[in-house]
């Protein structure tokens, strides 16, 4: 095999491990300020610091790297906020990627939800300005849930659940308080926003890579959340305890999306939820892996690793790993935060049955409310025979966790 190198924008662990995995040398595009992990040092021949969401920036970098080491074999990137910049150096440079326009419509859900209108699996929705939205849902009887976010958010930042005109009222104005604080010029109008159907019944999501078209399904994660009215994701088990038959529909409903939005090339992560009348709803797809660890829930429980699947299938080869899986199971259970304030102490009571701890938060740091995700406090990692067990199990230590906060 002949050693070339790959550009990764993004310091992606797993990235740059599935690059070298696949005998190729790691060169990773990190935005200025950001820490680089130390798993990603270990296999990064150089690291460059760039702002990797800017493309003229991008590709002035990746035209200095082109004239010192030659072409690289890809460009690619497992970060959210990269994927178009990505796509357009990727596919200028002649290399397997999707194309810009697919990269754009994953990142835009109302993009996204016109191109399915015409599927099983639409859903009533309205999309434009925050007062737009407004109009559209004042369009129907009080008391029609409403489920509203931005249509280019992630981390359920911004998602809001509206039950009634006045609690409309109360999302709008915070909204146009909070843009008119960020942008005082622009005022209310600055960002757009989707509003659509509260859909009912569980959430999932599935976890896949595509090569050239074709659609492969890893694994269907089933998803637990604080629900209405942020839907903050609170754990996650692998694979979904479901029926065959529901598997298959969030499969099928997964593949129709891809296809519709022609993500063609490299990992994808979709969340559905499958309403008990309407079946399958789409919520969003991302070309990416899922956050969370899902990624590791899925090669714990399948013996799979989604990023190396998805570097093999941009270079159209076969998988350089074939590893049994770790246990039938794994889950993820989340440690939220109890109140707003100085975090203190922190402590847990110790589990033999936990994989792996990890703690985004540490004594003399400060929690807030948990509006998203970015506001968890840590996570435990278990595995079992079945998702169920794994997630009680992971659920039980954190619930263990004790967090002593100072009031502000």
């Amino acid at each position: 095999m002949t050693t070339t190198w790959m550009c990764l924008l993004g310091p992606s662990p797993g990235g740059a491990r599935a690059i070298t995995l696949h005998g190729h040398r790691p060169v990773v595009l990190v935005p200025p300020g950001t820490a680089v992990p130390r798993e990603v040092a270990a296999h990064a021949e150089r690291v460059v610091f760039c702002p990797i969401t800017d493309h003229d920036a991008v590709r002035t970098a990746v035209d200095r790297l082109i004239a010192e080491l030659g072409p690289p074999r890809l460009v690619l990137s497992f970060t959210e906020y990269a994927q178009e910049v990505c796509a357009r150096i990727a596919t200028g440079l002649g290399l397997p990627s999707i194309s810009p326009a697919a990269a754009a419509r994953a990142r835009d859900k109302a993009t996204m939800r016109r191109m399915l209108a015409h599927t099983p699996y639409a859903w009533p929705y309205a999309t434009g300005t925050a007062d737009e939205v407004a109009a559209a849902v004042r369009d129907e009887p009080d008391g029609v849930c409403w489920v509203v976010k931005p249509a280019d958010g992630a981390g359920s930042m911004g998602v809001s659940a509206v039950r009634s005109y006045a609690e409309l009222a109360h999302w709008q104005a915070t909204v146009a308080a909070a843009e008119t604080e960020a942008t005082p010029s622009a005022g209310n109008g600055a960002t757009r926003y989707i509003a659509e159907h509260a859909a009912n019944g569980p959430e999932f999501s599935v976890e896949a890579v595509s090569a050239a078209g074709r659609h492969t399904v890893l694994a269907i994660t089933a998803k637990q959340t604080t629900g209405s009215p942020g839907f903050v994701e609170t754990g996650h088990m692998v694979p979904a305890p479901l029926p065959e038959s529901d598997a298959e529909r969030l499969r099928e409903a997964a593949r129709c999306v891809l296809d519709r939005l022609e993500i063609s090339h490299g990992a994808s992560h979709t969340e559905l939820r499958l309403d008990p009348v309407h079946g399958p709803v789409v919520i969003e797809t991302h070309t990416r892996v899922g956050g969370d660890c899902i990624p590791e829930l899925v090669e714990l429980a399948t013996g799979q690793d989604q990023y190396e699947r998805a570097v093999a299938a941009l270079l159209g080869t076969l998988p350089a790993l074939t590893a049994a899986p770790a246990a039938p199971a794994a889950a993820i259970s989340f440690v939220l935060p109890p109140a707003r304030g100085t975090l203190t102490a922190l402590a847990l009571t110790p589990a033999d049955d936990i994989l792996r701890w990890d703690f985004d938060r540490r004594p003399g740091d400060e929690l807030s409310d948990l509006n998203s995700s970015e506001d968890r406090v840590g996570y435990a990692i278990a595995l079992g025979s079945t998702a169920l067990e794994a997630m009680e199990s992971a659920a039980k230590a954190t619930a263990g966790v004790h967090l002593q906060v100072a009031a502000p």
